[in-house]
């Protein structure tokens, strides 16, 4: 029997493996693969890094608008003497550092349109650096009230004492209170003309013993009382007040004493403004800024970044009906600055555009405001609003 013939050519093929075509199409279908995974990864990455820049954008947002809500609804808090008593058409307040030729009219809420070279309400040279992005006016909007009491001597501060009927002295702001006991050197507190319907911030420089008196005299010790006592509020106060204050105005008037100021304790001036970021100057921040009784800023720093605009329209209270929305300015043709009952904020905020994907509207609606958005497209801009209502908005009713 002759034996099978081998095949030498068939086992030298199968132990060479694929062919070049087999090995070049197998290949080409592994880069086809790659390259999907690789699109699939970038579309996912850039979708990814789209929704996590819009998620900050929104918390940042929330946040800082939560923080703004809040102070404004704290607006004249305790700012015009006890509850029950009698209420106050304007706060006067003084201090020698930053005007000594004027007193200042001391309202629950107040605007102010930013310029570059405006300072910062409360501060001596803080300025915006910033003004009409996107030709758009921004502002800066503050608010006045007292945050709690300072710390007082034995007996806690915040006691409302009323002032003698024949007793008082004009020129050095003295009263006679029923007990004087509460009152010690140094304290800041708001005196309350009710027959006047105003209300002045004076500090304490001295106390009377038997005569339960307190003293309100100007001079080195103190910058926050105006010259010459009450006379000096009525000269020194715009518009002046007239009449003259007189000793029958300060009959049965109050005095409440927020003891020694520390901190953000008692009566505190708090503004939000658009200024630029400390690290980048091409950055825009919303800032807060805090300026305590005795003049200090307690505190100034940015609670978010990217806030291109900050704008406010405030309605007041007349008649137990609140109005429109209108400017500050008209607020204050119309003299109703102690009146505001609803303030509607609006911020304008900025993110990454990330792949330039989407573009920006040629213009944007903030408020009553036309925003124009820079040429070009690294940018998204997003509009925010809403309105707060004033609890104290019996500030002037």
């Amino acid at each position: 029997m002759k034996p099978v013939p081998s095949f030498p050519s068939q086992r030298r093929r199968g132990a060479l493996g694929f062919t070049l075509i087999e090995t070049l199409v197998a290949l080409a279908v592994a880069a086809m693969l790659g390259l999907l995974v690789f699109v699939s990864f970038t579309t996912l990455e850039s979708g990814g890094i789209r929704a996590s820049d819009s998620s900050r954008l929104q918390d940042h947002a929330r946040v800082s608008m939560s923080l703004l809500s809040d102070d404004l609804s704290r607006a004249g808090f305790m700012m015009n003497g006890p509850s029950g008593q009698g209420r106050c058409a304007r706060l006067l307040t003084y201090n020698g550092n930053l005007n000594p030729s004027q007193m200042v009219n001391q309202w629950p809420v107040s605007g102010l349109v930013q310029t570059s070279s405006g300072i910062v309400p409360g501060t001596a040279s803080t300025t915006f650096n910033y003004a009409k992005p996107g030709g758009a006016d921004t502002d800066a909007v503050t608010m006045f009230y007292a945050a709690n009491f300072g710390q007082g001597g034995t007996t806690a501060p915040g006691s409302v004492r009323v002032v003698k009927a024949t007793n008082g002295s004009l020129s050095n702001a003295a009263l006679f209170v029923a007990n004087n006991s509460v009152f010690q050197v140094g304290d800041v507190d708001i005196v309350v003309l009710p027959a006047r319907n105003i209300c002045i911030r004076f500090q304490i420089t001295g106390t009377g013993g038997a005569a339960n008196q307190i003293v309100h005299n100007s001079g080195s010790s103190t910058v926050l009382n105006p010259p010459n006592g009450f006379n000096g509020v009525s000269t020194l106060a715009v518009p002046a007040v007239t009449p003259a204050i007189s000793t029958a105005d300060l009959s049965q008037s109050y005095v409440q004493d927020f003891g020694q100021i520390s901190g953000a304790s008692g009566p505190i001036e708090v503004t939000y403004s658009i200024r630029p970021d400390p690290g980048s100057s091409s950055t825009p921040d919303l800032w807060r800024t805090v300026v305590n009784a005795l003049g200090t800023v307690v505190s100034d720093a940015p609670v978010a970044s990217n806030v291109v605009l900050l704008h406010a329209l405030y309605a007041p209270v007349v008649n137990g009906q609140l109005q429109s929305f209108q400017s500050w300015s008209t607020i204050s043709t119309n003299n109703q600055q102690g009146q505001v009952g609803a303030v509607e904020i609006a911020y304008v905020v900025r993110k990454p555009n990330t792949a330039s994907r989407t573009g920006n509207p040629a213009t944007l609606a903030v408020l009553d405001e036309t925003y124009t958005p820079p040429a070009g497209n690294a940018w998204q801009y997003q509009v925010f609003t809403q309105t707060v209502y004033l609890r104290n908005v019996a500030w002037n009713q």
